[in-house]
């Protein structure tokens, strides 16, 4: 195995310090005769990421990448709505906003099974770009389409993927969301060959380690990944057949895989969730899918996202104290806090700052009790919306619950709460 490969798998080296991966013994010190011709396949924001990387060097003074393009899906427009004559667009991937800040030409595959059997990419069938030479390789990362083995084989240099994991390890489509949902510390991110039939089971040509912080974001966790991602991206271009030379095949005895989420996967379940288990979906499908539970307020069911939390340190007491006495979901709220107080199944606690109810703009704490809390006789979120033509269920606690037992250390509660966090 790589050098690099060892190092990174050991966890030793500092987050975005590449320095002792890439000396004289690691790589090839033997420069590319000419600049590569790169076709960039990628989607949202970590492929856009990537492609930065790819971009800034090409306008180095010398640079690895010659030619760049982009291959991404098509811009959806509205169909009927229009600002000042031009259609309005309701989606547009990441990597092509980029890419026409950066005049980088920017190509659509066709859509369904033609894309296998019948597409070519452009500038690989010697039209439509107006290279002097046809791209040389294609780079893949976070495109979302699986690319059959016609297309690979049409680059000279073949494909490879930047992925945001240690492969084999959160082989997939969401290794960044089921590292946070799995609690873990240290991750990274592989340049792999792309395999032409199994999903992410590519060679592996570098990899580099990445360590997590506590309460890290999806979206920044991404954007952070991608980075390394991007100049280790570099270091394997510039030193391509000697890390091809090198590259080691994947332990199929240490892969697992991920799966992609839906909009299911961020909500809470009261009665088998901890603030942990909350926190961490929350981190997870942060802007994506926020966590999600239902309030009943006069008779009408309201899907309720929870924009902004927290976990409270131990040592900050409760807005109530005797707050195990009611179900979990039930909302603790006083003047003055800038937080909802909702206790979990453990007697966990999580502090919620900023909410949407579906449909509407969001808001925060303040404006939601305003607008949501049952000021006489409570309020609780439950897991699943409640006829409304009968009262609300009570709570159903698991069969062989234990009230759990509190062993915080709550300081002495001062007179207002204004400056808790």
């Amino acid at each position: 195995m790589l050098r690099i490969s060892r190092l990174a798998l050991q966890g030793h080296l500092p987050r975005h310090s590449f320095g002792p991966l890439f000396t004289s013994r690691n790589f090839s010190a033997t420069a590319a005769a000419a600049g590569l011709n790169v076709l960039f396949y990628g989607t949202d924001e970590f492929g856009a990421r990537v492609l930065k990387s790819l971009i800034e060097n090409r306008n180095e003074p010398n640079p690895i990448i010659d030619e760049l393009a982009v291959i991404c899906p098509e811009t959806v427009y509205h169909n009927k709505k229009k600002k000042k004559g031009k259609p309005v667009v309701v989606w547009q991937a990441n990597t092509e906003k980029l890419s026409k800040k950066h005049n980088i030409n920017v190509y659509h595959p066709i859509k369904g099974p033609a894309f296998k059997n019948a597409w070519t990419p452009p500038g690989l069938d010697g039209e439509g770009t107006g290279n002097v030479r046809p791209f040389d390789i294609g780079v893949v990362a976070s495109y979302g389409v699986f690319i059959p083995s016609a297309i690979i084989n049409m680059h000279p240099k073949g494909m490879i993927n930047v992925h945001p994991s240690l492969l084999p390890k959160y082989r997939g489509p969401s290794p960044i969301q089921t590292a946070i949902l799995d609690g873990e510390t240290d991750t990274g991110v592989t340049i792999q060959e792309l395999h032409p039939r199994i999903m992410d089971g590519g060679r592996i040509l570098a990899q580099a380690p990445y360590k997590m912080n506590p309460g890290i974001k999806y979206d920044q966790m991404a954007l952070e990944l991608a980075g390394v991602g991007g100049e280790l991206l570099l270091k394997v271009l510039e030193n391509l057949d000697f890390v091809r030379k090198n590259s080691v095949e994947q332990d199929i005895l240490k892969e697992t895989s991920t799966y992609l989420f839906h909009k299911q996967s961020s909500q809470i379940y009261w009665e088998t969730m901890t603030a942990d288990d909350i926190f961490k979906k929350h981190c997870a499908f942060y802007t994506k899918e926020p966590v999600y539970t239902f309030l009943r307020v006069k008779n009408k069911n309201h899907m309720v996202q929870f924009m902004e939390m927290t976990k409270p340190d131990p040592s900050v007491p409760p807005i109530d104290p005797n707050y195990l006495e009611s179900p979990p979901g039930t909302v603790f709220f006083k003047k003055k806090v800038p937080y909802i107080e909702l206790h979990c199944i453990d007697g966990s606690r999580i502090h919620v700052t900023r909410f949407k109810v579906s449909g509407k703009a969001e808001r925060d704490t303040f404006q939601f009790s305003a607008g949501y809390r049952d000021k006489k006789r409570g309020s609780r979120f439950i897991s699943v919306g409640a006829c409304t033509k009968r009262p609300t269920p009570p709570f159903q606690y698991p069969e062989g619950y234990v009230k759990p037992v509190i062993n915080e250390k709550w300081a002495e509660v001062p007179e207002t709460l204004t400056d808790q966090k």
